[in-house]
């Protein structure tokens, strides 16, 4: 396919509409008036051919792109962008909230297999040609007189509609391992496949141990991503295909009930989010520890002392708890003595435990107990009235806190009156408080 191909405008007006195109359009106009040409690139034009909806919108310049962002600030209405020096981009968003990001078109050159490339600027083909599979290596031209024009040199229409992921040079792995996890990821998303060559570069990558020349922060990067994939059980059978479960854990799963567990942290997970929508969860920890299951915890410890997972210490601990859980809560005869348990757990363990354990429905019904109404029970006092009623504070004050809730547990108090009684009872006020 030639480089300039077909244009694209009336399936862009059909699939993002007047609006949207008019924004473009003038992003266009702007950019060619600085001499600064523009490029729609990315996942939008790859979404384009799938006929996906793309929320995100990629523009490539071949020159400044603040002088561009601040032109389109004064020519557009209620046009704003901020400016990141340190990447050079800028995102621009128009008056109805609708936002873009601009960068510089650039070339790259990788000094060391899996080392961070040397970035230097370039026009719209140089740009292409670092990209890592040919169906993200197109751009759509933006200019008034070729807008809509497909740039397409490496022919990833055609390798989109195959079905295909194809790279663009024999190296491409050995440069930049994480196109490795990218190209999973695609794999999953779009039921893709790699092409033949590129599964004999995938071996050849392996077998050059390249992922141990990646640093902890990139491969965590995106390892994360792979995570919080909502076809993740879909994308282990990649995994496995690919040889790359050792990136997660030292071997595979002994048996193949991985992904019903990973289906199950996923419900859990929706569950949570549709009674606690404001509740911020960190969706890779649970999954990630219904990975590690069977997993040591010196090995687990290796890959923490390599990856920045946040909450590495209560992900260790759920690690410890989730096990014993069972006979655990079995042992617990009061209701304060089951919600203790559950609080010396995070929600993501929690959120494990239940998928874990879904055959167990007490403790399932206790884990979703204590997170919809024990963890956040509001106490009949609080420390400053219970100052006000005589007690000093200090620790014996947050004991005091304590003692209350588990009270309250327990059914054995109920309001600020019996709980005032309750306190007497228990010689921790006196007879007639002040």
């Amino acid at each position: 396919m030639e480089a300039d191909s077909a244009n694209l405008l009336p399936l862009l007006e059909k699939q993002w509409g007047a609006a949207r195109l008019d924004h473009l359009r003038q992003i266009g106009r702007i950019a060619q008036q600085l001499g600064t040409p523009a490029y729609l690139v990315g996942g939008a034009v790859r979404d384009l051919f799938l006929k996906r909806y793309a929320p995100d919108l990629d523009v490539a310049v071949e020159g400044d792109t603040r002088m561009l962002a601040e032109a389109c600030k004064a020519q557009i209405h209620g046009a704003h962008y901020q400016f990141h020096a340190q990447f050079g981009t800028a995102i621009l968003e128009d008056s109805q909230g609708v936002a873009l990001d601009l960068a510089q078109c650039r070339l790259e050159h990788y000094p060391a297999p899996a080392a961070l490339p040397e970035v230097h600027p370039g026009n719209i083909h140089a740009d292409l040609a670092r990209r890592d599979f040919t169906v993200n290596a197109m751009a759509i031209r933006l200019d008034p007189q070729h807008f809509g024009i497909l740039l397409d040199p490496y022919d990833g229409q055609t390798d989109l509609q195959a079905g295909l992921l194809r790279t663009l040079h024999s190296r491409s792995f050995l440069d930049d391992p994480t196109r490795i996890l990218r190209g999973l990821r695609f794999a999953t998303r779009f039921q893709m496949d790699l092409a033949p060559e590129c599964h004999q570069q995938l071996k050849q990558a392996l077998q050059a141990d390249i992922f141990t020349q990646l640093s902890g922060a990139r491969l965590w990067r995106e390892l994360r991503y792979l995570l919080e994939l909502e076809a993740l059980p879909v994308a282990l059978s990649l995994l496995t295909a690919w040889k790359l479960w050792f990136l997660l854990r030292p071997t595979p799963p002994a048996s193949n009930t991985m992904p019903t567990l990973l289906q199950r942290g996923q419900e859990q997970i929706q569950w949570l989010s549709a009674q606690f929508p404001e509740e911020p969860l960190a969706i890779f920890i649970p999954m990630l520890t219904l990975i590690w299951q069977d997993v040591t915890l010196p090995d687990i410890q290796h890959y923490l002392d390599r990856w920045p997972v946040p909450d590495r210490s209560r992900l260790l601990a759920d690690l410890r708890v989730l096990p014993g859980l069972p006979d655990t809560l079995l042992k617990a005869k009061r209701p304060s003595q089951k919600a203790n348990i559950w609080q010396g757990v995070s929600v993501a363990g929690i959120l494990a435990a239940m998928a874990i354990y879904a055959d167990n429905p007490t403790l399932v019904d206790s884990a979703r107990l204590y997170l919809q109404v024990q963890r956040r029970l509001p106490l009949p006092f609080n420390g400053q009235e219970l100052q006000t009623l005589g007690l000093k504070a200090g620790p014996s004050l947050g004991k005091t806190l304590k003692l209350l809730r588990e009270a309250q547990l327990d059914g054995e108090i109920s309001n600020k009156e019996n709980a005032q009684q309750w306190l007497i009872k228990q010689g921790i006020l006196p007879p007639n408080p002040l």
